[in-house]
């Protein structure tokens, strides 16, 4: 077991590295990695993506070849848990690429202290996004599309909607 929080940090650190000179600059990206301490084993979870989605076999290779590395230089003694795979559309965006990729697309904007609304992705930057939203006119049925700019330091999270057209 990690006999402080800072080794905990430090293999993290080191897992992130690895992966960081392994992608490179693309085309998979690195959405988030958890190193959490369990009762009997660490759990180690990564999380990758690319603009086209990323492959059960590039998630394989990556975990193959990181657990090969962290055992070959004793990065960790204990017994571990290493899972590699893609966010998963109920995972939040959290990265410009991923923005991008989703224009278009319906999403659920949670504002820090207000009701979370629905709309169309239409654009993005780097401190706000740009939602189609669905409006009510006088509480009838009808509805009228709004653009409106959202700053991201308002959003708690943002999540692609699943729609079936």
């Amino acid at each position: 077991m990690f006999s402080s929080p800072r080794e905990m940090s430090d293999l993290n650190q080191k897992i992130k590295a690895w992966i960081d000179d392994y992608v490179g600059k693309g085309p998979i990206f690195l959405v988030d990695l958890q190193v959490t301490i369990g009762a009997r084993r660490t759990l180690i979870s990564i999380l990758l993506d690319t603009e086209e989605g990323v492959t059960i076999e590039e998630c394989a290779l990556l975990s193959r070849k990181l657990g090969h590395h962290m055992e070959e230089n004793e990065w960790i003694e204990e017994a571990y848990n290493l899972e590699v795979s893609s966010p998963g559309l109920d995972y939040p965006l959290t990265h410009g690429w991923q923005f991008k990729k989703n224009v278009g697309r319906q999403i659920k904007v949670w504002l820090v202290g207000e009701d979370p609304v629905i709309g169309v992705l239409m654009g993005y930057t780097d401190v706000a996004v740009e939602v189609l939203l669905e409006k009510m006119v006088k509480h009838k049925k009808v509805v009228a599309k709004e653009s409106s700019w959202i700053q991201l330091a308002a959003v708690d999270k943002i999540k692609v909607q699943v729609t079936f057209q």
